[in-house]
């Protein structure tokens, strides 16, 4: 019943819970320090859910981007947001999946929430788009645990995506329509 739910506390005793209760939180920051240098700040506050911690239902938080972003379009012609990025940053085929819904609401991607592939890894990465809005290529090496995990090795992940739009400017359905590799 979720319309007046029901718990037990721990002396056995029956209650309704009211309570309004964040679980994840994110605050951008983003700036320009010129045409050329952009950066982005974003810290992920979470609630702590360790069985063992003395901090257990605690907010925490962490970086889940810290990056500098040099942009190339002076140089590239038609080819535009052509950018190199360093630091903590999205990686390349869950930040083109979120980008096609940007309103998700519950949750994660699949990839994510499955444990396949992380959002946002340490590294650095070149993107461009092809001329016309035919898509996208958006490639870089990383180190290979997520933002959410310590780096246990000198391993490092190169990961590569490329996404061709057909019929950019075709009708409503044909325009949106993408053929993605990774």
């Amino acid at each position: 019943r979720t319309i007046s739910p029901k718990a037990t506390d721990a002396a056995g005793n029956t209650y309704t819970p009211n309570v309004f209760n964040l679980t994840r939180a994110y605050i951008n920051v983003t700036g320009s320090v010129s045409h050329r240098v952009t950066f982005r700040i974003t810290p992920d506050v979470t609630r702590e859910t360790g069985g063992g911690s003395s901090v257990a239902g605690s907010l925490t938080i962490r970086l889940k981007y810290g990056y500098a972003q040099y942009s190339l379009d002076d140089w590239t012609g038609n080819w535009k947001q052509t950018w190199v990025r360093f630091g903590i940053q999205q990686t390349p085929f869950i930040d083109a999946q979120e980008g096609v819904y940007r309103y998700r609401f519950q949750g994660t991607v699949f990839v994510e929430r499955d444990g396949g592939l992380s959002s946002a890894d340490a590294g650095v990465t070149v993107h461009t788009n092809l001329p016309n809005n035919y898509g996208d290529v958006h490639a870089g090496f990383y180190n290979g645990e997520g933002y959410s995990k310590v780096e246990t090795n000198n391993q490092k992940a190169f990961m590569a995506r490329g996404t061709v739009r057909p019929m950019p400017g075709g009708s409503l359905a044909a325009k949106g329509l993408r053929i993605t590799g990774f």
